[in-house]
């Protein structure tokens, strides 16, 4: 069962960074906008503490030298303070230096009325306080500065610099975080169902959460993939054994039979015939013995064998399948080389070996298998042929049980070959000749000293 592959929705792309960076944003903005009002309420206050402090400093002088508060006095004090300078004189109302526009007028009876609070207006501000002597009030009126007017923009510049900074770094942040997720659901929508997933080089580099998050992603979908394979294995496992099982006696018994015809032809002079029947008799028991050993694997019965003299047996038995694919084998090896195995099961690994070999030079050639012993005893063998070699792929599974990229094949031959040298303590492993060809190579046991002859 394939894990479904996943696909990103359309709608879902961008949807983490946009709810990662707009709280960001909206934060910041906020905070800029409230130190914005808070900038200008301090200003407001300043400005009305300036502008209270020219109507006292206006009201006192009037009241220590008693000069008349007429429209001259009005201007003058505004030429002197910057303001718009006016009285309200109860006999008079309102005084006001130069002509004052409709706007001042309206504004200036407004503070008169709310005095001695500041008052704004449209583009004006005004401020009426009375003078201690009772005689009317004084109005002082200004322009309203704008909240980025040029006089307080060196103090909002900082602020509204500090503010774009933060949107700045909350969209790095969010960058950060949401790219390498992006890249994640993108590596994984891609990934086959049925090979390993290649992560990015900076997300399997990452020593953070997302790093970690990576990695785990990656052996959870390993193990799963594992898993799946195992089962699948086992599925083909139990069905091959039941099939070996139900063929084991209805195949093995009328093969021994033609074996026993074959050698009768043999031995009454139709060699040629007899052995070739033989021989495919062999074969097939053959394959039924590597079903029943792959399907129902039991420790080996071992024994000591000469390993070399077990190669040329079989060498002899596998002459008609050599001569039929134009094949030679060749044996190099010292005489002598005794190993502890069950030498049904050696015999039938080698054949394996060899029959793969004949298998991968559809045009003829030759196999070569090299024995060697070494220091410690144990006997070091190889196999090498003149074919096509084995691919990337199938070094990666070699001896893998149901893997096999030849047409038709079960993928049992390797796979048991492997499984016998392994459970005999030996090792078996692959790889490509530099000039072309397979060279599969192994390791087998000496035999302990009790069973030396």
């Amino acid at each position: 069962m394939n894990p479904p592959q996943s696909n990103a929705h359309p709608r879902s792309r961008g949807g983490l960074f946009r709810r990662f960076i707009l709280p960001q944003i909206l934060i910041t903005a906020a905070a800029g906008t409230v130190g914005l009002l808070w900038e200008a309420s301090q200003q407001r206050e300043l400005d009305r503490k300036r502008m209270t402090e020219v109507a006292t400093a206006n009201a006192t002088f009037l009241e220590q030298v008693k000069v008349p508060r007429s429209r001259h006095m009005a201007e003058n004090l505004s030429v002197i303070t910057g303001s718009r300078v006016g009285f309200f004189l109860p006999e008079q109302g309102l005084v006001e230096g130069w002509n004052w526009s409709a706007g001042e007028r309206a504004i200036a009876e407004l503070a008169r009325q709310q005095e001695p609070r500041m008052v704004s207006q449209s583009k004006l501000r005004a401020l009426c306080r009375p003078i201690a002597d009772g005689r009317g009030s004084i109005v002082v009126i200004e322009p309203a500065r704008p909240l980025f007017a040029s006089s307080r923009s060196l103090s909002v510049i900082p602020l509204l610099g500090i503010t774009l900074v933060a949107i700045a770094a909350a969209f790095l942040i969010a960058r950060s975080v949401v790219g390498p997720l992006q890249k994640l659901a993108a590596a994984i929508a891609s990934a086959s169902a049925e090979t390993k997933m290649q992560l990015p080089a900076p997300l399997t580099r990452r020593k953070d959460e997302i790093g970690i998050l990576a990695h785990t992603l990656v052996e959870e979908r390993d193990a799963l993939l594992e898993e799946q394979k195992l089962r699948r294995d086992a599925e083909k496992m139990a069905l091959l054994g039941q099939l070996a099982t139900s063929l084991a006696h209805e195949i093995k018994n009328p093969a021994a039979a033609i074996i026993m015809h074959a050698k009768a032809l043999e031995d009454r002079g139709a060699e040629p015939e007899g052995r070739l029947i033989r021989e495919d008799g062999e074969h097939i028991t053959s394959l039924v013995n590597q079903w029943l050993f792959v399907a129902r694997p039991e420790p080996p019965r071992s024994s000591t064998t000469d390993l070399v003299t077990l190669i040329h047996s079989l060498k002899n038995k596998l002459r008609g399948l050599l001569e039929f694919h134009d094949c030679r084998l060749d044996i190099v090896a010292p005489p002598g080389l005794p190993i502890a195995c069950d030498s049904q099961r050696i015999e039938q690994a080698f054949r394996n070996l060899i029959d793969n070999a004949i298998k991968a030079m559809p045009k003829g050639g030759t196999v070569i298998i090299e024995l060697t012993k070494k220091e410690t005893g144990n006997i070091a063998f190889t196999v090498s042929d003149e074919g096509s070699g084995f691919s990337e792929d199938a070094l990666a599974h070699f001896g893998e049980t149901f893997y096999s990229e030849r047409e038709g094949g079960m993928g049992l031959g390797l796979a048991l070959a492997k499984g016998v040298i392994e459970a005999h303590g030996g090792s078996l492993s692959a790889r490509n000749h530099a000039a072309g060809g397979a060279l599969i190579s192994g390791t087998l046991k000496a035999p302990p000293k009790k069973l030396s002859r």
